[in-house]
């Protein structure tokens, strides 16, 4: 551990050979190809409207390493939002990019890196933190739990494929380009209103579009981009896609809806694309009414379920008085954190929606900080923790505690980073 030493950088208004260098060693990380200049030009106009703050480890260079420029581990943040329910977005802590070299595991650096960025969030005002996993085995152990999952599914969009009542046809194309400020018009609609929305980056506006793809390094030429219209002609829905001729399939890349009918006007129209007889998609929303309209409901194939977002509370107090609350109640509760962090015992009394949380001596529950990252969106019960050893107390005090955090609906995210 003597010979590392940790640095920390914002972004600069240039690709200089320490940015390029921390670029490289994610794309090493992550196996993938060593990305172009213009590839590493435009990942830094990205990070830069996000606000990204870049911590890296670094060894000492020698003979035959990669250079003293490129960190052996990578760590980056930004303060972004999320939906906590009732129309609230609260600011949280983005975790991201985060890697260690093979050569360099086991050292700590991970550990050392995390605990500092999560101890800065939370002394910086900030109550939650939040990350997608490549491995789902290394989070937990830092309080991180699942807080939205994805539904992959395959649609069939040949004679099968059929509405249970007619969807009025309100559909465009747009260009490509002119489907950015849509799609983050509709998006914004979306993150204000649906728990567990997690605020979109920088990089969709270009992988959505089709200006930039990450996997070949260029412009995507084979994305298309559609949008449904409300009533009175306002944008409700927007749709980026590419059609595979080989296996006459569609593959969508996004489909973004407000409502059930800019859903399902979308379905329709990719439904009725010439010369394909099967969708995709990734992140089919929990509470689709697609499954339900489809007159075959058996057109419709659920693929894989899916962790996506996984949610660390850094400050239970302030975390759980800007949650929204479907149930009114009232519950002491101890969060157990063993990297203690947010470790304390708090009353929380819940009415119209929101929750008075005050310091309490003793409860009779025993939370994990794990267990309450999967709490606190609404995605797990109470009573399936506890059976999972992650919450424990008296049976009638975890049905409380599932009661209280009860929610009308699934978190929705579709947002990953």
């Amino acid at each position: 551990m003597s010979d590392i030493t940790y640095r920390t950088f914002d972004i600069p208004d240039a690709l200089t050979d320490e940015l390029r260098g921390w670029y490289d060693a994610v794309g090493l990380g992550f196996h993938q190809k060593q990305g172009s200049d213009e590839a590493a030009g435009r990942w830094r106009e990205e990070v830069s409207r996000d606000g990204w703050r870049l911590d890296g480890a670094y060894a000492p260079a020698s003979e035959h390493s990669l250079g003293a420029h490129i960190p052996v581990a990578t760590f980056a943040t930004t303060t972004q939002s999320i939906n906590t329910g009732g129309g609230h977005v609260e600011p949280a802590c983005f975790i991201t990019d985060v890697t260690v070299r093979t050569t360099h595991r086991r050292r700590g650096l991970l550990s050392h890196l995390m605990g500092a960025a999560l101890r800065r969030a939370r002394d910086e005002g900030l109550s939650l933190a939040a990350l997608t996993v490549t491995e789902g085995g290394i989070y937990g152990r830092f309080g991180f739990g699942v807080a939205t999952q994805h539904r992959s599914a395959e649609i069939d969009t040949g004679l099968r494929f059929g509405l249970v009542a007619p969807v009025e046809p309100r559909v465009e194309m747009m260009p490509n380009d002119a489907s950015v400020a849509v799609r983050r018009a509709v998006f914004d609609r979306f993150h204000a209103t649906h728990r567990g929305s997690h605020q979109r980056l920088a990089f969709y506006d270009a992988l959505l579009s089709g200006a930039w793809d990450w996997d070949s390094d260029g412009p995507n030429k084979a994305i298309r981009s559609a949008v449904h219209l409300d009533a009175s002609g306002q944008p409700d829905g927007v749709l980026s896609y590419e059609i595979d001729e080989q296996s006459s399939a569609v593959k969508i890349r996004d489909l973004l809806a407000l409502d059930a009918g800019a859903e399902l006007g979308l379905w329709q129209f990719i439904a009725a694309l010439d010369l394909v007889e099967k969708a995709t998609l990734r992140r089919l929303s929990p509470t689709s009414a697609l499954p339900w309209a489809l007159t075959d409901p058996r057109a419709l194939k659920v693929t894989g379920v899916e962790d996506f977002t996984w949610l660390r509370v850094l400050d239970p107090a302030a975390a759980l008085a800007v949650r929204a609350f479907d149930a009114d109640g009232e519950i002491a509760v101890e969060v157990v954190d063993p990297r203690g962090i947010a470790s304390g015992t708090w009353r929380v009394a819940a009415r119209a929606g929101r929750a008075e949380v005050t310091p309490a001596t003793e409860a009779a529950v025993q939370v994990d900080i794990r267990a309450l990252g999967s709490l606190y969106l609404g995605l797990a019960d109470a009573r399936t923790l506890a059976a999972a050893g992650l919450v424990h107390g008296p049976a009638a005090d975890v049905a409380a505690l599932a009661r209280l955090f009860r929610t009308d609906g699934p978190p929705h995210n579709t947002s990953g980073f």
